[in-house]
């Protein structure tokens, strides 16, 4: 790899989102019933975020048929994963309330590198007539370099090596190759929870260096929280995704803009949503005393009844960068359940007490931490089972923090 290539600023193509109105004759046609639990959409519409987080949360992009006023726009048996152009001028005009170059262009984006695309099977579109290709109209067509060079666009702000013209092509897609209309089916049949909408999945090791665009800081922080679950699972490395762009950041205008002020421009406007994560080891294990030290106080100061419930009970973190839960992450102490809550064990407290009795500990302990270190928690407790996969049973604040993908996110801070 050259010394002075640059993975967040070399040539990208973007998957943009759009708000789908569901009374619009632009909404895919399979629209699940309803989605996991922990997912709430507006109910006539999901918003550019929404499905954005979801993508993320789950780990893959929709393949459709790309329907534009009831029409499909993508003609042919099998559904596709539209990606665009992607530059910065695009982003700060349609922050801006001005049109962009690339029509398809949103502040809700997944940007892969063009290297990685053209290696993953993501092609280029061609758009001439079949008479004169071979080709259906719509269907990914490899062009050669020559071709490349000719059909270049000459997008305002344009800088030689940098996002700007994805090559030369304005569309890009990849294909799915499996049996739509069996998946969806099924899906129609037991529904999306435990299952996917076919798609292309994002979190493949040959996908990494993804980046993600999102309008403002606070879409940044809910985002922050799905992209760190993933890495905290094992699901992708830390290096997965390599970065969150964010276009309140950016520039008032990139027009003569050189490749230093280019680059410089986009690294100003990166969110760092990792550098939360580095906890040191003295700082852990001092942590890791505390919260055992706490657990054990209440444990010896509260009464014990009679026992009529039986179950697991975990105090529930619902900010999973906070300094103090990554310390007791790094200790073990606090692990990720697969639905994307961060559960602490309370390995201190007698599991014959009743389970009332523990969740009303969780609950102190949580206010406790509150009032100390402004972490919220609450409890997450599971009836006649110890696995912290289980549905709950009972589990404190419905709100969440962060675990929740709503249709608009709220700045949580307190």
């Amino acid at each position: 790899m050259p010394k002075n290539f640059d993975p967040r600023t070399a040539p990208r193509i973007a998957h943009y989102f759009r708000d789908i109105r569901l009374t619009s004759k632009s909404r895919p046609e399979y629209e699940p019933e309803a989605f996991p639990f922990h997912c709430r959409p507006d109910d006539d519409q999901w918003s550019a975020g929404f499905l954005l987080r979801v993508a993320v949360r789950y780990q893959h992009l929709w393949a459709t048929y790309g329907v534009r006023e009831g029409e499909r726009t993508i003609q042919g048996p099998q559904p596709a994963v539209c990606f665009s152009s992607f530059n910065l001028g695009d982003l700060i005009a349609v922050r801006d309330g001005f049109p962009p170059l690339e029509k398809a262009a949103s502040q809700f984006a997944i940007t892969i590198p063009v290297r990685l695309a053209e290696k993953g099977g993501i092609e280029p579109l061609a758009h001439s007539s079949h008479e004169d290709t071979g080709h259906l109209p719509g269907a990914p067509l490899r062009l050669n370099a020559d071709t490349v060079a000719q059909n270049q666009p000459q997008c305002p702000g344009a800088v030689s090596g940098l996002p700007s013209g994805s090559q030369g092509h304005p569309e890009w897609r990849w294909l799915y190759s499996g049996d739509y209309g069996r998946r969806i089916d099924r899906l129609e049949s037991h529904g999306i929870e435990g299952s996917r909408i076919p798609g292309l999945k994002i979190t493949r090791k040959k996908w990494a260096g993804i980046g993600v665009v999102v309008p403002d800081v606070v879409t940044a922080r809910a985002l922050q929280y799905d992209l760190i679950s993933l890495i905290d699972q094992g699901v992708v490395s830390k290096e997965h995704f390599d970065h969150v762009l964010v276009c309140d950041k950016l520039p008032p205008d990139v027009e003569g803009f050189d490749e230093d002020k280019w680059r410089a421009a986009f690294h100003k406007a990166c969110f760092d949503f990792k550098s939360c994560m580095t906890v040191s080891r003295l700082d852990a294990g001092v942590t890791r005393l505390d919260f055992e030290s706490r657990v054990l106080i209440l444990e010896a100061s509260m009464p014990k009844g009679p026992v009529s419930e039986h179950g697991g009970c975990w105090l529930w973190f619902k900010d999973n960068t906070h300094w103090y839960v990554r310390a007791l992450i790094s200790e073990g102490r606090v692990k990720v359940n697969q639905r994307g809550r961060y559960l602490a064990s309370l390995d201190e407290l007698d599991p014959r007490r009743d389970l009332r009795e523990r969740q009303n500990i969780a609950l102190k302990l949580s206010q406790e931490l509150q009032d100390k270190f402004g972490i919220r928690s609450s409890y997450f407790s599971v009836l006649n089972s110890q696995s912290p996969d289980d549905m709950p049973t009972y589990s404190g604040d419905i709100s969440g923090g962060g675990y929740y993908i709503t249709g608009t996110p709220e700045d949580e801070e307190e």
